[in-house]
C-alpha cells in the first residue's frame, strides 16, 4: 500500500505525570516511639493533608502493628513505574523509591505489601 501524500502525522507529547511528594510525605507521616502504637487513622490524616493530585493513587494497609503506604501514578506499561513506598512502625518511619528493576513491568512492582515487607536484593 502506498503512503498518503503530505507530511507524516505528529502527536503532542504525553502530559508529564504529577510529581510524587517524597519530602512532603516524610514530613507528614507520624513518628511513633519504640514500644508505641501506630494509628492507621493518623497516617491517613497525614496523607489527606498532602492534598495530592487526583492522578496519584494511594493505598494504606495495616499489618501487625505497622502501616504501609503506597503512592503511585499510572505508568505507560514500558518504563519503570513511578511510586513511593512508606512504612510506619514503632521506632521507625521510612519513605523510599524502590529500585528501578523492581519497578519495571513484570518485576516486583509497586505494592503496599512491598511497603510492609520490602523485597530482598537484587530487587
Amino acid at each position: 500500500m502506498d503512503c498518503p501524500d503530505g507530511p507524516p502525522l505528529t502527536f503532542a507529547p504525553l502530559p508529564e505525570p504529577p510529581r510524587l511528594p517524597y519530602e512532603e510525605l516524610r514530613a507528614k507521616l507520624p513518628r511513633v516511639p519504640e514500644g508505641g502504637r501506630v494509628d492507621e487513622a493518623e497516617v491517613r490524616r497525614g496523607l489527606a493533608a498532602l492534598d495530592l493530585d487526583p492522578a496519584i493513587r494511594t493505598e494504606v494497609k495495616s499489618d501487625g502493628g505497622r502501616v504501609g503506604v503506597l503512592l503511585s501514578v499510572k505508568g505507560n506499561g514500558f518504563d519503570a513505574q513511578d511510586c513511593l513506598l512508606a512504612h510506619v512502625g514503632p521506632g521507625t518511619t521510612e519513605v523510599w523509591v524502590p529500585p528501578r528493576i523492581q519497578r519495571m513491568p513484570g518485576e516486583g512492582g509497586c505494592t503496599v505489601a512491598g511497603a510492609l515487607d520490602p523485597l530482598p536484593p537484587p530487587h
